[in-house]
């Protein structure tokens, strides 16, 4: 255990939560608000505190978002992302409801530009002026290199239990919070405070778990807080920081990422291989009625065998199939999608043979041969290998091909998925090898956006490809030599 107990509470939820939990319990801190099967599992007390730093799954399912106070969410951050490794990674160099006094610079169409310091702010709505000064808060918290921050003339103080909010003169409540007599008492105790002022509040999830003293206190301190950053605004010259909110991070989790977790959550319940791979898929199902099975006596491997040999068969009967490319600059591309030819098993990996028809024009990348309408793709699928491989065809002519280097692809009946690791290699028909993009590689490296045990992962992918680039090479009738 490295830290003392309890200094940073923890509250983790989603289809990471049983790996994540293990590793911060490990690592010495509180788990709060558990859901009642994390609680048995862990043998936790419940303990219904406010979190200092909420984990929760990605929109996506492909990782988790952590949001919370900026000391403590940045800890934890740090944290994971150095236990778990492959990971792409992010944090938010601004914080998420922060708030600023800022000098309009442009305005257009109802939208201003703004002068907040370090960075610029778009501000929506706007009726302001260029010179003007206005209080903002931030909406959007950009995660991205060259991502905007976006904020409006509202602004939210946070509390643990409640935010205040200005600009929004009403009662709102945390999806978590359904009960309607919690929602009406919670109302009526809002009201006896902020009758008159024209504020708005917010309560946050962990209301629910509060008395009313507790609540009134935070609501008074809150407007105490609020009282001082107003008084501060009328003496204050922009650009300033007026109010700090939550640092926003964003873990997105590789195939290789999820295998760490899977081993993880196996020390703690039976997990097959693959466990978060196929629930990020939307295969939880799936997923649960193979680990009752191991629960109830059936071997891992036999389960973790035997959903592979099931998704392959699926794959097989698939007419079309989707392939998602993740960044880990945060785009996430969805290919023209293609046609499952065959599915090939060899001795040291198993490859999915997908046909792409070529309806655009242009140049193929690496290989400056001219694209043209009607060309074929034979996009190869190399399962467990760090490669998807596109082979460009212009009837029985190999144009060249393009070996992408990424994480060992993930795979559910209808859908590949694989994290882009931004290098790759070209190889022409006159012998020519070529790596492509290495500074790109570099550059995510540098700005923190991968980790160095997946940068090193790449490093090795590409010298493996380029001094042997023939295993990964196909066309409809043989692989090239």
């Amino acid at each position: 255990m490295d830290r003392d107990l309890g200094l940073v509470n923890v509250r983790v939820r989603g289809i990471y939560a049983t790996a994540l939990t293990r590793l911060l319990v490990e690592k010495g801190y509180a788990i709060v608000q558990p859901s009642e099967k994390i609680a048995v599992r862990f043998g936790l007390t419940v303990n219904n505190s406010p979190s200092d730093v909420t984990i929760k799954d990605s929109d996506d399912g492909d990782g988790v978002i952590l949001i919370g106070s900026p000391a403590e969410t940045r800890e934890v951050f740090e944290q994971l992302t150095s236990t778990i490794p492959f990971t792409f990674k992010t944090l938010s160099k601004v914080e998420l409801y922060s708030v600023y006094l800022v000098r309009i610079e442009k305005a257009e169409n109802g939208v201003c530009t703004a002068d907040a310091g370090e960075f610029k702010v778009e501000v929506s709505p706007c009726k302001e002026t260029p010179g003007d000064k206005a209080v903002v808060g931030v909406r959007k918290a950009p995660l991205y290199p060259g991502e905007r921050v976006i904020a409006s003339k509202g602004f939210r103080l946070l509390g643990k239990l409640v935010a205040l909010l200005h600009g929004e003169p009403r009662v709102t409540f945390s999806e978590h919070i359904r009960d309607p007599e919690l929602k009406a008492r919670l109302t009526t105790l809002a009201a006896s405070r902020l009758m008159g002022t024209g504020l708005g509040i917010h309560f946050r999830s962990s209301a629910r778990f509060a008395g009313s003293g507790e609540l009134l206190n935070e609501i008074d301190t809150l407007l105490g807080e609020y009282r001082r950053l107003m008084a501060r605004v009328k003496e204050a010259e922009p650009p300033v920081k007026l109010y700090s909110g939550e640092l926003l991070g964003l873990i997105r989790f590789t195939s290789l990422s999820k295998a760490f977790l899977d081993d993880v959550r196996d020390a703690v319940t039976p997990t097959i291989s693959g466990h978060h791979s196929l629930r990020s898929m939307g295969l939880g199902d799936l997923v649960e009625a193979l680990e009752f099975s191991v629960m109830h006596g059936c071997g891992r491997d036999a389960a973790s065998k035997g959903v592979h040999e099931f998704l392959l068969a699926k794959i097989s009967e698939e007419r079309s199939i989707r392939i998602k490319h993740v960044k880990p600059t945060g785009e996430v591309l969805e290919l023209v999608p293609g046609r499952v030819e065959k599915v090939l098993r060899g001795p040291d990996s198993t490859r999915i043979i997908i046909k792409r028809l070529i309806t655009g024009s242009g140049i193929y990348d690496g290989l400056n041969v001219e694209r043209k309408p009607g060309d074929v793709d034979y996009m190869v699928i190399m399962l467990g290998r760090p490669y998807i491989v596109h082979n460009y065809y212009r009837g029985n002519t190999w144009l060249g091909s393009y070996i992408n280097v990424n994480t060992p692809p993930e795979v559910s009946a209808d859908t590949v998925k694989y994290h882009d690791l931004l290098v790759d290699v070209s190889v022409t028909p006159d012998g020519r090898i070529n790596v492509l993009d290495r500074e790109e590689l570099d550059k995510a490296f540098q700005q923190g956006l991968i980790d160095s045990r997946l940068y090193q992962y790449a490093l090795k992918a590409v010298e493996e490809a380029v001094g042997n680039p023939a295993p990964y090479l196909y066309n409809p009738s043989h692989v090239i030599q």
